[in-house]
């Protein structure tokens, strides 16, 4: 990608070739940027959970809940492949220093370390797997997929469990009293059914957070809240 790509647009041009063809170099050029753009980004290193947060809104339940998923997934793995040695698992960069959080299994257990970024491998970042071949830190990129890919499959079932609930939740015509009102996160209570539990409702306009105020009250009419007291 780069200069190859206008070089070989200006030839095409100039050959007067197809339509077809310089859109599909114009396509090629695109893919590559886009792939290289992710690369980049990737490399910021965000680690799983928050990278799902970004992607999707979450309560505090389900969040708390993919952050367990995640922890039993990676142990789960790490007891399943002993035979490989000691799996190492990023867990996060640690913030102001050039130095990584990762996980280390070994025998059953978990131990918190810390890595330097100049003993990691060039390859590996937050959320990598790595194993120690030769007295190094090899990053395992079929492991990091399996495992990444089996914790974003647990939290889309987590968060269609989250918006089933909450969808279900709200009732035309109920009223829900706000039970609390936390960093602009809305908990709300059915006071016309008064079920056993409340909710978090990450879903609430942002217009209306203003009002949502402890002990204030709303109705659900036609698919949105309406302040009432």
């Amino acid at each position: 990608m780069g200069l190859d790509f206008f070089n070989n647009l200006k030839e095409n041009l100039e050959k007067n070739d197809t339509l077809s063809k310089i859109t599909e170099g114009i396509s090629d050029f695109i893919g590559e940027l886009s792939e290289a753009l992710q690369k980049s980004v990737a490399g910021k290193g965000i680690n799983i959970v928050s990278e799902i947060a970004s992607n999707h809104k979450l309560t505090i339940a389900s969040e708390n809940s993919i952050i367990k998923t995640r922890n039993e997934i990676i142990k789960e793995y790490a007891n399943n492949t002993k035979e490989e040695g000691a799996l190492y698992f990023i867990i996060d960069k640690i913030e102001g220093k050039d130095r990584y959080k990762a996980w280390q299994f070994n025998d059953d257990k978990r131990t918190q370390i810390e890595i330097n970024a100049n003993d990691l491998p060039s390859d590996a970042n937050v959320n990598s797997i790595m194993r120690i071949k030769d007295g190094k830190l090899i990053t395992d990129s079929e492991a990091t997929k399996t495992v990444i890919n089996d914790i974003k499959e647990k939290a889309d079932e987590i968060i269609e469990k989250q918006d089933k609930k909450i969808k279900e939740y709200k009732k035309e015509g109920h009223t829900y009293l706000v039970t609390e009102d936390l960093n602009g996160r809305i908990f709300l209570w059915d006071s016309t059914e008064k079920p056993t539990y409340e909710i978090e409702d990450i879903y609430f306009p942002e217009e209306l957070k203003d009002k949502a105020k402890e002990g204030n009250s709303f109705i659900y009419q036609n698919g949105t809240y309406i302040h009432i007291s």
